[in-house]
């Protein structure tokens, strides 16, 4: 890699890490891409060269972060169901310690741009399959278990408390709601699909 793109990804990194610092001191809606570029020591134009918008910074934080919780996840010698019940938990976390201003931020931008949701739903649907799939490989789940379904059941629950607790303003508590989600519903659902 040549210094110039170095550079390049320095000054990408720069941008993203002042703008999840200063989210998460002041909120997705009082940080604008001046105090991003401010903090980052950029120009405004120099943002506009690495991101579109305010929410593809967002984005790419989450990214990040999602990216290493799965690797942490496929890689642990836990059973299925802690391997699901830790990536989903551990995600969950994650996005109730961002914000719920960043979460319905980001729920709003998903339905005005399928695209972005799109690219975050699937990605969690291969997370879950895999986790899944790597269930049957070890022998702990049986081979003709529905898989696809399966997460798309899983992600299709875990969606819909995010949603609610962005549609609730907060009054519900996501990572309590999900925790009994896996005890009641997945535990159940891989139990049912296990090899005896």
């Amino acid at each position: 890699m040549g210094k110039r793109q170095e550079a390049a990804l320095l000054t990408r990194k720069k941008l993203i890490i002042a703008a999840e610092k200063l989210i998460s001191e002041r909120g997705f809606e009082n940080v604008t891409i001046q105090d991003i570029a401010a903090q980052a020591g950029v120009a405004v134009g120099t943002f506009y060269t690495y991101f579109k918008r305010k929410e593809d910074v967002v984005g790419e934080i989450t990214q990040s972060n999602f990216s290493e919780m799965e690797r942490r996840t496929i890689e642990s010698n836990d059973n299925v169901y802690e391997k699901l019940t830790f990536f989903l938990s551990e995600s969950m976390n994650y996005i109730a310690e961002t914000g719920l201003k960043i979460a319905q931020q980001w729920f709003s931008s998903v339905v005005d741009r399928t695209e972005d949701g799109t690219i975050k739903l699937n990605y969690d649907l291969k997370v879950i399959s895999d986790i899944l799939r790597q269930g049957i490989a070890s022998g702990e789940l049986k081979a003709d278990m529905p898989v696809d379904d399966i997460a798309f059941w899983i992600v299709s629950e875990y969606y819909g408390i995010c949603t609610l607790w962005c549609m609730l303003d907060g009054s519900v508590d996501p990572t309590e709601k999900l925790r009994v989600f896996c005890k009641t519903r997945i535990r159940p659902m891989l139990s049912e699909n296990a090899v005896r």
